[in-house]
């Protein structure tokens, strides 16, 4: 079985509305993004040869240094995205299975913020910075709010 709004395959015996499948893989998404972070802060640490224990200097050789330039940035944006994507992922699956709107809301706001939550890493790690950075995690936020405003007026 396929729907129309993602073109997700799911078994006949799991049944789930359109407006919660497009939740949960705008969620999946957002998950898989928050993923991959280590592994890229682990390829910069061993690429940079900059460890915060001893035990991976004495393995891949390099320093212990606690203060590098390039692996804090890597991880203070990931760090933004788990203060930013943990609280969408249950915000919009509360908006899907409340009745605060419908299949097309949680489709445009989940975009929305998946737009600005890649645009965020992207603007904190590449050259462009302030205040596309700050643009980009506030409409994040508004994101967020709108949709717990949203589950409240429900209610």
């Amino acid at each position: 079985v396929s729907t129309q709004s993602t073109g997700i395959v799911i078994p006949k015996c799991i049944s789930m509305e359109p407006i919660i499948e497009s939740a949960v893989w705008f969620s999946a998404v957002l998950l898989l993004k928050l993923a991959t972070f280590p592994l890229i802060v682990g390829f910069n640490r061993v690429a940079r040869k900059v460890f915060v224990a001893e035990e991976d200097v004495t393995f891949f050789g390099g320093q212990v240094k606690t203060n590098d330039v390039v692996i804090e940035r890597l991880r203070r944006a990931h760090l933004n995205d788990l203060e930013n994507i943990i609280p969408f992922i249950g915000l919009v699956l509360l908006f899907a299975v409340s009745g605060a709107g419908s299949e097309h809301d949680v489709l445009i706001i989940s975009r929305v913020f998946v737009i600005t939550r890649v645009l965020h890493t992207l603007f904190y790690l590449g050259s462009v910075r302030q205040p596309s950075r700050a643009i980009a995690w506030a409409v994040g936020i508004m994101c967020n709010v709108y949709l717990a405003v949203s589950i409240l007026m429900r209610g």
